[in-house]
């Protein structure tokens, strides 16, 4: 009851009801988490702007169970970087670099790097001048820089890659920029979680994956309320259960994002590769041609 109250705007009515379950059930991490979050913000609980600050987010992803899994991403990302040999490179919604940087060779001479957050993308422009790398740091999302892109002669790679990124963008806006991708690249490469469809923010089976997976998650970074709980992990949480023009995320299983691949006038160009387990869903690596 008390993430329908929220998914309604009423946080008031949210966190009584939160308050009787966390009652009833002390034990429950979600519970404890949500309530002090919803104690502590001041109107509508915002779940929109997790990704704008990197502190919260960046102590997320360098800690718990992405250690394993950006490892394993870096591992494959070389690989394919090796059987390839792309001498350009666009990487989207490239944060601080965690995937990119660790993994990227010598040999790609020019690498652009596509970031809505100004201080993330400062962290990987910073990182590439340092290493003396021909780089463009676009400080935009996938959606506008495809408004805005279509008259540069410079917008064409051998390879375009994502890192948990294409998860952001609205399911209605995500083929159309798969597809404005299609005649600048000769590879895609998508890393993303193979997660359930989601047919209501609110539905039962949604709701159990939602909760019991955040339990999970939430235990990989011991000590309530910190700064990755309040700062990041609540906050999505509370997306993934707002109505579909509210949420976060838009995630799907890796046999719909090949669907997507295809509607853009990709091809499959291997089978999708299974790179770890992870708290949320087992990520794959996508790659399409």
């Amino acid at each position: 009851m008390s993430l329908v109250a929220l998914a309604a705007q009423d946080r008031d009515a949210a966190l009584t009801h939160l308050r009787s379950a966390l009652a009833a059930a002390p034990e429950r991490q979600v519970l404890r988490e949500c309530a002090h979050y919803l104690e502590r913000a001041t109107g509508d609980a915002d779940t929109t702007d997790v990704y704008i600050s990197p502190d919260a987010f960046s102590a997320f992803a360098r800690g718990g169970g992405n250690v394993g899994l950006y490892q394993r991403t870096h591992a494959a990302l070389r690989a394919r970087y090796a059987a390839l040999r792309p001498t350009s490179l666009l990487d989207v919604g490239t944060g601080e670099g965690l995937a990119l940087l660790p993994a990227l060779p010598d040999t790609i001479g020019r690498v652009d790097v596509l970031e809505p957050s100004a201080p993330r993308l400062d962290v990987v422009r910073s990182e590439l001048a340092r290493r003396g790398v021909h780089h463009r740091a676009i400080n935009t999302t996938i959606e506008d820089f495809v408004a805005a892109g279509e008259a540069d002669p410079d917008n064409t790679w051998d390879l375009v890659q994502e890192t948990f990124a294409m998860l952001a963008v609205p399911a209605p806006e995500r083929v159309p920029a798969l597809r404005w991708l299609r005649p600048l690249t000769k590879r895609v490469i998508l890393v993303e979680f193979d997660v359930p469809r989601v047919g209501h923010a609110l539905h039962p089976d949604w709701f159990d994956y939602v909760v019991t997976r955040y339990e999970v998650g939430l235990a990989e970074y011991p000590g309530d309320h910190n700064l990755v709980r309040q700062g990041f992990l609540v906050p999505v949480f509370l997306g993934t259960l707002r109505p579909t023009e509210d949420r976060v995320h838009f995630e799907q299983p890796v046999e719909d994002w090949l669907h997507d691949l295809r509607a853009a006038g990709f091809e499959a160009a291997r089978e999708p590769e299974f790179l770890a387990e992870y708290w949320w869903g087992d990520a794959f690596l996508i790659e399409a041609r």
